[in-house]
């Protein structure tokens, strides 16, 4: 997982709590920016806070966490920090932020790719292999001596030396296989857990997708939202306009229905006058007055149509200026309701 293997595991575990502190304390404290800009440092460097303190190096305080592991979560790091100001879109509201997360990005991955990852506290506890005694060459026979005449008595020929036993061998092979076959279960666990790594990565790449998208169905909620309470504003004020036109023109008839009820009462006065001067005056004048009773009549019987008919424009128009005031009412809370909606939403894409 590493280019070159020069920075042993003690100064890269003193690297990650470094990064880590930075990333929490420098969104919260130095470069203060908006709330989504400043969680993405506190949550990645809390998380490499905690998967240090898992892994199995020298700086760890729960040592659960292979080394080679915890190189898939730095690779993983650098991705979040480079990729989060874009995906999550701060760029241009955080550029400080955007570029300190990038920078920090960089960081990460180039201390990742010196760092000798061949790191386990088996490994550095394992004494130095020592170099097998060497074995001692057995004594060569002497060389024959002539043969002497054999005497006449015959002598005790002395035994030869016993040779020294050889020394067991060092139980160095068996070792070495056990050595080798936990290093293969570790590297096997160590793929293993770089595949769930993985997927890991990929689950949270699908989540920030989704969640950009809920943020963009979200944005254009709010927009529908503004857009319909722009045009229930503008039926409510249309819809207060009619009404109060139509409460004048009921003015306007409910003074024509007074008017025309009060000429007929007039024209009902004169027409009666008219009849009693025709019983009571002179035969002469009779016509005349008859003649004055049916104009007066006529013109009592077209006020007292006049009077109707203004009577039923009076009742129509308090009756539309009821409906446009029910309706003004009606697009007022729609204009309301939409903008709370909008409201809730756009509240929800900024936290998001």
């Amino acid at each position: 997982m590493s280019l070159i293997r020069l920075l042993p595991a003690r100064f890269h575990a003193a690297a990650d709590y470094l990064v880590a502190a930075l990333l929490i304390l420098v969104p919260l404290q130095v470069l203060k920016g908006s709330a989504t800009a400043v969680a993405v440092g506190v949550v990645v460097g809390a998380v490499v806070a905690v998967v240090s303190a898992l892994t199995r190096y020298p700086l760890g305080l729960i040592k659960v966490l292979p080394f080679t592991v915890h190189s898939a979560g730095d690779y993983l790091a650098v991705v979040l920090l480079v990729a989060a100001p874009f995906s999550l879109r701060f760029t241009h509201s955080d550029p400080r932020l955007t570029v300190f997360y990038i920078a920090a990005g960089a960081a990460v991955l180039a201390v990742s790719v010196i760092t000798d990852y061949q790191y386990s506290p088996k490994r550095a506890a394992l004494p130095a292999r020592q170099p097998a005694p060497a074995q001692p060459a057995p004594p060569q026979p002497a060389p024959a001596a002539p043969a002497a005449p054999a005497p006449t008595a015959t002598a005790a020929v002395p035994a030869p030396p016993a040779q020294p036993a050889a020394p067991a061998p060092h139980p160095q092979g068996s070792l070495a296989r056990e050595l080798a076959t936990a290093y293969e279960a570790a590297a096997q666990q160590a793929v293993a857990q770089q595949a769930a790594a993985q997927q890991a990565a990929a689950r949270l790449v699908a989540a920030q997708k989704g969640a950009a998208e809920q943020i963009a169905a979200q944005r254009a909620a709010a927009q529908q939202a503004a857009a319909f309470q722009a045009v229930a504003e503008q039926a409510a004020r249309t819809a207060a306009e009619r009404a109060a036109a139509y409460r004048s023109a009921a003015r306007y008839a409910a003074e024509q229905h007074a008017s025309h009820t009060a000429a007929a009462e007039r024209a009902a006065a004169e027409q009666a006058a008219h009849l009693t001067a025709a019983r009571q005056g002179a035969p002469e004048q009779a016509a005349a007055h008859r003649a004055a009773a049916e104009q007066a009549a006529a013109q009592h019987a077209e006020h007292r149509a006049a009077a109707e008919r203004a009577w039923s424009e009076q009742v129509a128009a308090e009756r539309a200026a009821a409906e446009q005031a029910a309706a003004e009412r009606a697009w007022s809370e729609q204009a309301a309701e939409a903008g709370d909606a909008g409201e809730a939403a756009g509240r929800v894409a900024s936290g998001n």
